[in-house]
């Protein structure tokens, strides 16, 4: 029993599908007949399946309700149908049931009826089929805004595509993306030589050799106001090696490199060359001049650096001395001089100064033919002083 009950649903599955299939094969040709159906799309039993969806009763059963003498197992949606019925039954106005005893003429009957309740389906479903004058009307007045030409399309039974492109007026213009508006860079300023008073030189440092010294020793002015990195025989090789400036009175000689690592400066004036005659050329020279610079640069971005030309020796030590010529100095100073971009960096020659008529030291400025006297540094200062390199603007709203 619990076998039983256990394959209960699938014997219930089999029954169906036996009693359906029967039912199907018996009425196919009566009540079926006007259903299509084609035995490759599906199976027999779907002729019982479709009359049963459709409110009609299965062949067998119409059958056995007028066998068993009902008189109306199949019941037709005909008015006039039914009315026959009435008539046949109740012919006498009475509720007497007609019957003349004989099975066969039972089996007769039913089969007539059920031809006749097949011909009335029939005709019931090719109503239906028919559109009505409301729906042929829809078709032909389309709705408004409606495709006519899709509609008919439609009606014909083709598929309207999936996906179709918008119209172009309900399209959604898409803006070009904005580009970013890139910022014209300033023009650089534009520097020119104007003279400046004795403050111009409080955040000025001075680096050179003996020269240099004694600028710090006899130009009163810039002793109170400046800076000197200065030393005796010093070269532009020394500014990372030779260790000689003090930022305290007790603090330890460090590099001119190391002191500009801790201090900072408005101008910075170089006087360097005259030692370095004695080796190298004019390229190698330049060279390392170019690096030094850099290397300031690096360590005083806010500065402006004015590399000064190396002074001349007066004509009697040009003429006699071996290395210590006037042409020799001005093929070197030919060659810092394109060190200057007039931005950050800018030239100047104070021999335009100090010099004779032949371009060399005057005379009578110095004391032993390559330094300056202490009166003539004065000279050198007031070159500086009205040679200073100032932004065009500021020059003009002074």
């Amino acid at each position: 029993m619990k076998k039983l009950s256990k394959y209960l649903l699938t014997i219930l599955v089999l029954l169906f599908y036996i009693l359906t299939t029967a039912d199907s094969i018996l009425g196919k040709d009566t009540q079926y007949g006007e259903i299509e159906y084609d035995p490759q799309a599906a199976p027999v039993m779907s002729l019982t399946l479709r009359s049963l969806f459709d409110g009609n009763q299965p062949y067998l059963v119409a059958l056995a309700n007028n066998v068993m003498g009902t008189g109306n197992g199949q019941q037709s949606q005909n008015p006039e149908s039914e009315a026959q019925n009435e008539d046949v039954v109740t012919a006498d106005g009475s509720d007497q049931q007609i019957s003349d005893g004989s099975e066969q003429t039972d089996v007769a009957e039913a089969d007539a009826q059920q031809t006749e309740n097949a011909e009335q389906l029939t005709e019931e479903q090719s109503v239906e089929e028919q559109p009505s004058e409301e729906a042929i009307g829809e078709q032909q007045n389309p709705a408004e805004g409606e495709n006519p030409e899709a509609t008919e399309t439609q009606a014909e039974g083709e598929q309207p595509a999936e996906s179709q492109e918008a119209p172009a007026e309900d399209a959604v213009t898409e803006e070009p993306a904005e580009q970013p508006v890139e910022e014209a860079e300033p023009e650089p300023p534009v520097y020119q030589i104007a003279s400046v008073d004795d403050d111009y030189f409080c955040d000025a440092l001075f680096i050179g050799d003996s020269r240099t010294v004694g600028l710090s020793e006899y130009c009163q002015e810039l002793m109170d106001r400046s800076t000197f990195y200065a030393k005796i025989s010093l070269t532009i090789y020394d500014f990372e090696k030779k260790s000689f400036v003090k930022l305290e009175d007790n603090s330890e000689k460090i590099t001119i490199a190391q002191a500009l690592e801790q201090k900072k400066f408005g101008k910075i004036y170089i006087m360097l060359g005259l030692n370095e005659l004695g080796g190298g050329t004019p390229e190698s020279f330049g060279e390392a001049y170019g690096n030094v610079v850099n290397r300031i640069r690096e360590l005083q971005p806010d500065a402006q650096i004015y590399i000064q030309g190396i002074m001349h020796v007066t004509a009697a030590k040009s003429n006699k001395d071996k290395v210590f010529k006037n042409d020799r100095i001005n093929e070197r100073n030919q060659v810092i001089a394109q060190l200057a971009d007039n931005q950050h960096i800018f030239y100047i020659d104070m021999n335009e100064a100090t010099d004779d008529e032949n371009g060399a030291l005057t005379q009578d400025l110095s004391f032993d033919n390559v330094h300056l006297k202490a009166k003539s540094y004065a000279l050198w200062y007031d070159y500086l002083k009205n040679h200073a390199y100032v932004i065009a603007d500021n020059v003009a709203m002074e």
